[in-house]
């Protein structure tokens, strides 16, 4: 029992630390506190805590996965509706409010992804992979297209039916992430969102440590899911998307997850790391 309540709270815990150091490291750097950061943590933590708590089911659904497929692709599409900055189109406006879409819907794509990969039909998850890599290649986002091919590299090892789709799909986001990156676009770098890591290491080694302790603990809920075989392939491809993107974030023109300011991935990451939990909790039941 005791057990179970520890996963309950996995996902909240494992994204704490890294909202409460950026905003640390903002708050010593004379940067406004990033109110939707705290928010978007509490209220995806309480969301994610309420889900945890119910009752879990293991048996999957086409129905969900064609429907978090769908409601990715369309979300990624509706960032072409507005102007974009500098001819990138990653957001979607809610009034003030800014939303990066790849970081929220991506996470719900993947759990679409499992669960038609777990009904057999590779067919459509395969092609529904490399539609959403193409919707990302136009934006451009090339930290998510990579991100999307590390996580569909997962498939080579636990899909041993369809070798040729397989592989014809990787190849797709191979060539759409190595082609986004020879075409690197993206807005001018933020100090408080792509630059927080720099403005850790200036505020002191020790914070400079904790931002780095905080990101190696955003993977415990996904190496936690790796013991079940049924929750293994998701988790594995999960630890390759993060790591993705954190890889990504070298370069200094993309966003750190969690520790730089904005709501979106620390919203994606409570979605994906509560489906990761979720399936392991429905196999230790």
């Amino acid at each position: 029992m005791k057990k179970q309540a520890l996963l309950t709270i996995l996902p909240l815990v494992s994204a704490l630390p890294g909202v409460l150091v950026g905003c640390m490291v903002m708050r010593l750097n004379h940067i406004s506190a990033p109110f939707q950061n705290i928010a978007a943590l509490l209220l995806g933590g309480l969301i994610s805590c309420l889900c945890l708590s119910g009752p879990h089911r293991a048996k999957p659904k086409a129905e969900k996965g064609y429907t978090a497929i769908l409601v990715c692709a369309g979300a990624l599409c509706c960032t072409f509706l507005n102007s974009g900055i500098d001819g990138v189109h990653r957001w979607i406006r809610l009034g003030s409010l800014s939303l990066n879409a790849a970081f929220i819907f991506v996470p719900i794509a993947l759990g679409g992804i499992d669960q038609l990969f777990k009904l057999g039909r590779q067919r459509t998850a395969y092609v529904s992979a490399s539609l959403i890599g193409a919707i990302l290649f136009l934006q451009p986002d090339a930290s998510m297209v990579t991100a999307l091919a590390m996580t569909m590299t997962s498939a080579l090892w636990y899909d041993r039916k369809n070798r040729a789709l397989q592989r014809t799909a990787f190849a797709i986001l191979l060539a759409l992430a190595a082609v986004s990156w020879f075409r690197l676009e993206s807005p001018e770098p933020v100090s408080h969102v792509e630059g927080i890591l720099s403005l850790s290491k200036a505020s002191g080694w020790e914070l400079w440590l904790a931002s780095l302790l905080s990101l190696l603990i955003l993977f415990c809920p996904f190496v936690a899911g790796l013991r079940r075989e049924s929750s293994r392939p998701f988790c594995a491809g999960n630890i390759l998307f993060y790591a993705g993107l954190l890889a990504a974030v070298c370069t200094g023109l993309f966003p750190v997850p969690l520790l730089g300011s904005g709501a979106s991935p620390i919203l994606g990451y409570l979605i994906s790391s509560t489906y990761a939990v979720r399936q392991l909790k429905a196999c230790e039941r």
